[in-house]
This record gives C-alpha cells, sequence and structure tokens, in this order.
C-alpha cells in the first residue's frame, strides 16, 4: 500500500476502536499514525534488512513491544494509535505485499502479496479504503472538528506534507504505460491532494475557532 492508504485505513480502524471505546482521538496523529512504519523508507538501507524498509518497523512483534510504554502512561486511550499503527503491517502490508511475520526469528517476507498476484484488487482495496475514510470522516463530523492549537499538533499535520508530496511525485515520475497502474497512479496523486486539503482545512478551522475563543475573550 502506498502511504495515503495506510493513512486512511489508520483512521478507519482507529476510529473504529475508538468509537468502541467511546472515545475522542486526536485525529492528526490518528491519520499519520497508519503511516508511521513507513518512516524506514528514509533510513536509506536495503530494502527487508533490519532497519530497511519492510525491516524492524514493519514487525508486528516490534510495533506491539514499542507500544507498551504508551499503555503505561495513556491506558486504554492508546488502542485507537495503536490500532492505527499495527494494520499497517498486519492489514495493509501483510494483504497487498509483505512482512517479516515471523521477526526475531528471520526477516524473510511473508504475506499474500496482492499487488503483485492481484494487482486490480490490490488497487480496489486502496480505493475502497480512501472511499471509506471520506464517507465518515465527512459523516462523523471530523473534518470540522477543532484540534487543539499546539506545537505537536502543528508538527502531526506537518509531518503529512513531505510524504504525500513525495507520493505525488513518485505517482509522476514512475507510471508505466498499463491500465492498473496508470489507475493507481491516479488514485495516488488524488489520495494524497485530498490529504493536503484536509491538512489545510483542518488547520483553517482550527484558526477560524481559535480567533472567535479570542474575541469571546
Amino acid at each position: 500500500m502506498i502511504i495515503p492508504s495506510h493513512m486512511v485505513w489508520g483512521y478507519v480502524l482507529g476510529r473504529g476502536a475508538a468509537r468502541a471505546k467511546r472515545t475522542q482521538p486526536n485525529i492528526p496523529l490518528l491519520i499519520l499514525a497508519g503511516a508511521i512504519p513507513d518512516f524506514d523508507l528514509f533510513t536509506g538501507q536495503p530494502y527487508a534488512t533490519i532497519f530497511g524498509h519492510h525491516g524492524i518497523f514493519h514487525s508486528w512483534l516490534a510495533i506491539v513491544l514499542c507500544s507498551i510504554p504508551f499503555f503505561f502512561a495513556y491506558g486504554a486511550g492508546t488502542i485507537p494509535y495503536f490500532v492505527a499503527v499495527v494494520q499497517h503491517s498486519l492489514f495493509g502490508d501483510f494483504v497487498t505485499n509483505q512482512i517479516p511475520l515471523l521477526f526475531p526469528l528471520t526477516l524473510s517476507q511473508t504475506g499474500i502479496n496482492l499487488s503483485q498476484t492481484n494487482p486490480a484488487a490490490a488497487t480496489a482495496l486502496e480505493i475502497f479504503g480512501f472511499l471509506l475514510f471520506l464517507v465518515i470522516f465527512v459523516m462523523s463530523g471530523d473534518w470540522k472538528r477543532p484540534f487543539a492549537w499546539t506545537r505537536r499538533n502543528l508538527l502531526f499535520l506537518f509531518l503529512w506534507v513531505p510524504v504525500l508530496l513525495a507520493t505525488i511525485v513518485e505517482s509522476v515520475v514512475y507510471i508505466e504505460p498499463d491500465p492498473v497502474t496508470e489507475l493507481y497512479a491516479g488514485y495516488a496523486v488524488v489520495s494524497s491532494v485530498t490529504l493536503l486539503g484536509i491538512v489545510a482545512v483542518m488547520m483553517k478551522v482550527s484558526s477560524s475557532n481559535r480567533t472567535k475563543i479570542g474575541r469571546g475573550m
């Protein structure tokens, strides 16, 4: 899966977990959490090596172990974000690609690997996740829900920007003359631009609410 797909599926599944716990998650963090394992793209290490892409950062066991301190610190409030992160490997990449499922025993890649065996189905799964995200995001009112105007939340929002811009560039540069690949590239651009637009909308809504609060004082 591409990063926008991991983000939207992280939101969809993490939002479901939050609803089950009757809590209101931090939306910028929840969306970003779905993409966190893919920050191993910036390590510069070879694919499927311990610190490379689809290495230790894509191990469900490593994610679980790294999450333990957060559960101790924040309790059940950690669950939506944990679900958003762990689904990246156990759902997104296991289904469409492969992950080091048996790490630390081996870094060998295991998965259904739809992107190779059935690219059309893999693309459909990602597009479906994006459409489901839009429906939930709009119907729940999350698009107009102001977030706390803090440096941390601004960091969550702006961390989206470089990875989404990189997705757009890669989609344009590496496109191949194949109908499924062209559809996938188009989806990558549309989903990335939409998520960047959501960053702008959330900042505008929050800025507007901040101004109203200031005037009220």
